[in-house]
């Protein structure tokens, strides 16, 4: 059983006296979005990878964007319109992401060395992670840790969002355009539809974080949004949320529009799930469930370099055994064959290597948060603290005695 960690302020401030809203439940949440998405790129043959849910959970990740644009226009959408600052904004989100970002592109540069040879994609790839700027449309495809293009599209999101707050105000209108637009972009123009990454993952992102803005706004406009039922028709809503998630995204393949349309359906999820008023509230907010909402963002740039190395491993054990082990297989009707991992052929084989890949995930991301996350986060909070205090120094009058 994993230790419970001690949970971080979220999304995270430069000190605790700031006044900090959690939404225990949607971290949870988020936690589960995040091994539904490894699931879906560990590419193993299994009656996991075989469920419809697993097969369309790249979709999950739009979960991400709306949670994201709602939690941070709950924390910072009027602190940004009263002179929170941007520079000091953008150097938490930094101190948030970019050390575990920058380890992960460490890691997989030989990894991508020794596969495709060192040269002038290798290099590309390394500036453009290192800048941030590989989720915007300026690489051909997908490089180094793949996962991260959601990291450089969100990032982007959280400096669009703060210029526009700190010179428009706490508006909305500013983000009915990428709610309009994003979603006939995805559904007309991006080759992969609502599958879009390093080419169109901005407008993805945006799309989504938007929403997630706006959801927070109509939140605050209409107290319906949080006064509470009873406990048991809070729970009877959570219960048909939860259920309409899952037939949704395990049908959302066989329609461009299903899919398309799927950031409304979360955030129909992040407004009910923000009451934690009913019983699967409660079941998500369990220590486990927290801790795995806790591990969210290492599990999601972590299970990348678990599916890379397994891989190897695996290719190895097939040149030493003879033994096929990756097979041309599509694992989603839409998409083309690509190698897959197959246990001899066995889909309970192929279940059990699922599982443990995930677990490996999670137990590695123990290490990861502990010693990289936290230690980025509380570095980009002292170095905001130091700032303040020598600008409070310089401020102040000197006498001569």
């Amino acid at each position: 059983m994993l230790e419970r960690l001690p949970l971080p302020p979220y999304p995270f401030s430069m000190d605790s006296a700031e006044n900090i809203t959690r939404y225990h439940a949607l971290d949870s949440w988020r936690g589960i979005c995040a091994c539904m998405v490894a699931l879906f790129h560990f590419d193993v043959i299994s009656h996991l990878s075989l469920l419809p849910l697993t097969r369309h959970a790249y979709l999950f990740v739009d979960f991400f964007f709306v949670l994201s644009g709602f939690v941070i226009a709950s924390n910072y959408r009027s602190r940004l319109a009263e002179g929170f600052g941007l520079g000091r904004f953008l150097v938490l989100r930094l101190g948030r992401i970019y050390p575990l970002h920058l380890v992960t592109l460490l890691l997989f540069i030989p990894i991508d060395a020794a596969k495709d040879g060192i040269g002038p994609n290798l290099l590309q790839a390394i500036v453009t992670n290192v800048l941030l700027l590989q989720g915007l449309g300026v690489n051909p495809q997908n490089w180094l840790n793949f996962a991260s293009w959601s990291i450089s599209a969100e990032f982007a999101a959280y400096v669009i969002f703060a210029a526009v707050v700190s010179r428009i105000g706490p508006t909305i209108w500013p983000w009915l355009l990428p709610i309009i637009a994003g979603p006939v972009m995805l559904a007309t123009i991006s080759p992969d539809g609502m599958n879009a990454t390093y080419d169109y993952g901005l407008v993805r992102c945006l799309y989504g974080f938007a929403l997630g803005v706006l959801s927070f706004d109509l939140r605050e406009r209409f107290p319906a949004l949080r006064a509470r039922l009873a406990p048991s028709g809070e729970t009877l809503l959570e219960m048909a949320s939860f259920v309409l998630v899952v037939g949704y995204v395990s049908i959302a393949g066989s329609s461009a529009t299903l899919q398309v349309a799927s950031p409304l359906l979360f955030m129909l999820v992040v407004l009910v799930f923000a009451r934690e008023a009913g019983a699967v509230s409660r079941l998500l907010t369990v220590p486990f469930m927290l801790t795995v909402g806790t591990l969210t963002y290492s599990i999601y740039m972590l299970h990348p370099l678990v599916r890379a190395v397994v891989r190897a491993i695996l290719m190895v054990v097939e040149r030493l055994t003879h033994i096929e082990l990756l097979v041309s297989y599509a694992l989603s009707a839409d998409h083309e064959p690509t190698k897959v991992v197959s246990m001899n052929g066995s889909l309970w084989f192929g279940d059990v290597l699922q599982v443990a890949m995930l677990l490996l995930t999670v137990l590695l991301s123990v290490a990861t948060y502990r010693y990289i996350e936290e230690p980025g986060r509380n570095w980009s909070r002292r170095l905001l603290d130091r700032r303040k205090v020598g600008s409070v120094r310089s401020a102040q009058p000197a006498f001569d005695t």
